[in-house]
């Protein structure tokens, strides 16, 4: 009979163990461990796992790396799984490559069933880490029409738009701005009407929504 070589990779020694323990009794399974993203690279280099059950918070640099490195190394199917998912973590690791991504709250026997289905081509991911994903998908696309509408923003626009969502106040910006409080009030007209936005407030959040906390395209000096 054919055994699937599964590496659990997981900083925990005592859960690492615990998972190997119960992995090692089913007699379709091969079991191997790592506690670090290196060793997990050495024993799919050497021992050539079908599949790796890795830790989201795999040091150092986490889950989605290992992913990463991981489908550099070999064929290995690689399933992501953590105590506390959140969407966007659930999101980053299947983008990444990886083939499913489970709670650590799963039962024994769900953990099981769920590793013999990836070994039969199956991607696991409950009903809850669906939704989740749903959601992040949800949010991508909204950041997406957001980007969208403000292309139609002048860069001085933007520079303008990125201080006013810092919450500065028009006289903070002509100063870092080195223009004048009238020549700022006309950039946020044109930036409301633009983007068919009521108030100052609403281009905040607007911003969050299309930036959340990357830099904008174009980006001020900021404000101390």
């Amino acid at each position: 009979m054919n055994r699937t070589r599964i590496l659990v990779a997981d900083p925990l020694r005592m859960f690492r163990a615990g998972v190997r323990n119960l992995l090692a009794r089913e007699s379709d399974f091969e079991v191997v461990d790592a506690g670090t993203l290196d060793e997990a690279i050495r024993a799919a280099r050497d021992q050539g796992p079908d599949i790796a059950l890795v830790d989201l918070e795999l040091p150092p640099l986490g889950g989605v790396t290992a992913v990463r490195r991981l489908a550099a190394v070999g064929s290995t199917f690689t399933v992501v799984w953590s105590f506390q998912p959140s969407r966007e973590a659930v999101l980053a690791a299947v983008r990444a490559g990886a083939h499913g991504f489970l709670h650590k709250e799963i039962s024994p026997e769900g953990l099981v069933r769920a590793l013999r289905g990836v070994a039969q081509g199956e991607a696991p991911l409950s009903r809850d880490l669906a939704s989740l994903m749903i959601d992040a998908l949800h949010g991508l696309d909204e950041k997406t029409v957001a980007r969208e509408r403000a292309g139609a923003l002048s860069p001085r626009e933007r520079e303008v738009l990125d201080l006013v969502a810092q919450g500065a106040r028009n006289k903070q910006i002509a100063a870092r701005l080195v223009i004048s409080e009238f020549t700022v009030k006309r950039h946020v007209q044109n930036i409301l009407q633009k983007l068919e936005l009521p108030s100052r407030r609403a281009a905040a959040a607007f911003y969050g929504t299309a930036f959340g906390s990357e830099e904008a395209p174009v980006v001020a000096t900021r404000i101390a």
